[in-house]
Parts: C-alpha cells; structure tokens; sequence
C-alpha cells in the first residue's frame, strides 16, 4: 500500500482538513437559512452549482496555456478539494435521498457517474506515473504499436532461422504460444495490477525447450527472451498509459450532459417556483 501512503501525506490531508471546514461552516450556513423558514434549496442549489462552475475552470485554464490564470496544478488541486464540497452539497441538496421523478433520477445518476469516475481519475493519476517511471523509459503511447510490430517481425525471423538450423523447438513454440503473444496487446489486466504472471509463463516455455538446443540454438533463445521481455514492458506501458488516455472519455461526457440536465432542472424549477407564486 506504499501508492495509499504517497497519496495521503501531510499537504493532502491537510487541504483534506480544509475541505471538511468549509463543508461544515456550508451546512451550519444551510441550517440557518432552513431555521429561518427561507427555501433552502435554492441556496444548497446555486452554491452547489457554483461549486460545479468553479471546477470548469480547469477545463478553461488547460485550453488557455498562453493566458496568465495560474498554474494547471493549481486549477487541478482547487478541482480535487472543491469536489468534496461539491458531493457534500450535492447531498445536501438532495436532502440525503433518493429521488422521486425521471428527471431527478437522470441528474442524480449522472452526478454520482461524474463523482466515481473523477475519483478513479484521480487515483489513477497519482497511481499510474510512478508505476510507468518505475518500470523503465517512457514510450510515448503513439509508438508503441510501431515498436510492438517491429518486435513481431524480429520474433517471427529468429523463429525462421531456428527451421533452417534443424532446431524446430523454437519454431514450434512460436507457432503454439510466442506468434499469439506478439500478434497485439496481451495480458491487460494483469499489467494495470502490474502482475508478472503471465510473463512468467512465457519465460517458463522457453526455459523448458532449452535442453533440446546447441549452442546456436540456445544463443537465439537469449535473444527470443529479450524480445518476450521487451514485448512484455510495451504491453505494460500500453496497458497503464492507455487507461490514463481513457479515463477522461469516461469523465468528461457525463459532465458535459450533467450540466445541460442541470440547466433543464434550475428552469423547470424556477417555472414551477413562479406559477405556485
């Protein structure tokens, strides 16, 4: 758990601590505005709504690179804390049920998706960049299939060369496991948990063939292993690099559609509002 340790040090629970003040001074504000017989809900509601307008920003200040608005980390942590405020107004909003028309239950829906993955995008974030730093030199994720290829076609000929030879046993193996294991991405799962079984088993058939070889044979299953633990890194880095670059296709659309809903539902009341007036 030394990822969890490196999340939550002193700076993050300190902003952590912030957050919750501001959180609680928000609902003793709130309680007061109930006590006073004044419609609460249209005060949880716009803090709410700017809170959600605030963490924008961070879209707005990502397009402007050039404009003097601060640094994107900045942006980013005032993002990662106000959502706190933002799920506990959201709650507060919704007076901690659940709710009771079609259209309530499709904003409530879409916040809670915007909420999860924004925390999964935020874990990953912290998560994943030390795991690739760790693991090697980064590959920019555009080349991996161009590198993923080349290994293919170098597999594919040292696998050739071992017919010409009469040392068939690498050839067959390629056949039976190495031509799959070079065909694409492999083991997904595994390399997001950043697992080395699968590798292992690979490595475990090559090993067992090695007692069949010459020396010539045996030189070109060294350098088949080398390209198994090459294809194996770019597997590793597709794998976590990919799930950063799809995170925000996870995000981002249901924001977009969480804030057209949100306008239809502050019409709709403001309307409702004024014909019971």
């Amino acid at each position: 758990m030394a990822w969890l340790n490196g999340i939550l040090n002193k700076s993050v629970l300190i902003n952590l601590a912030v957050a919750s003040v501001v959180f609680a001074l928000f609902y003793a504000w709130n309680t007061r505005y109930d006590l006073a017989l004044r419609d609460v809900q249209y005060f949880n509601g716009w803090t709410l709504a700017a809170c959600i307008a605030i963490m924008m920003l961070l879209t707005l200040r990502k397009r402007m690179v050039i404009l003097p608005f601060g640094r994107v980390r900045f942006w980013l942590l005032v993002h990662y804390y106000l959502a706190i405020l933002t799920v506990g107004a959201f709650l507060v909003h919704t007076r901690f049920k659940l709710p009771d028309s079609l259209l309530e239950w499709v904003l409530w829906s879409l916040f809670v998706l915007v909420a999860v993955s924004g925390i999964f995008g935020a874990l990953i974030s912290k998560y994943i960049p030390p795991k690739l730093e760790a693991h090697g030199e980064r590959i920019m994720f555009e080349r991996i299939p161009v590198f993923r290829n080349q290994l293919a076609i170098e597999a594919e000929a040292l696998a050739r060369e071992s017919v010409k030879d009469g040392t068939a046993s690498i050839a067959k193996l390629y056949v039976d496991v190495l031509g799959n294991f070079f065909a694409g991405p492999r083991n997904i799962l595994a390399h997001l948990h950043s697992s080395h079984v699968p590798l292992a088993r690979v490595l475990d058939e090559l090993s067992s063939i090695e007692r069949y070889l010459d020396d010539a044979g045996k030189a070109r299953l060294v350098k088949m292993r080398e390209l198994v633990e090459t294809k194996d890194n770019l597997d590793f880095q597709y794998a976590n690099a990919g799930l950063l670059r799809l995170w925000p296709f996870l995000h981002l659309p249901p924001t977009y559609a969480l804030l057209v809903i949100a306008v239809v539902h502050v019409i709709l009341a403001y309307a409702f509002s004024a014909r019971i007036g």
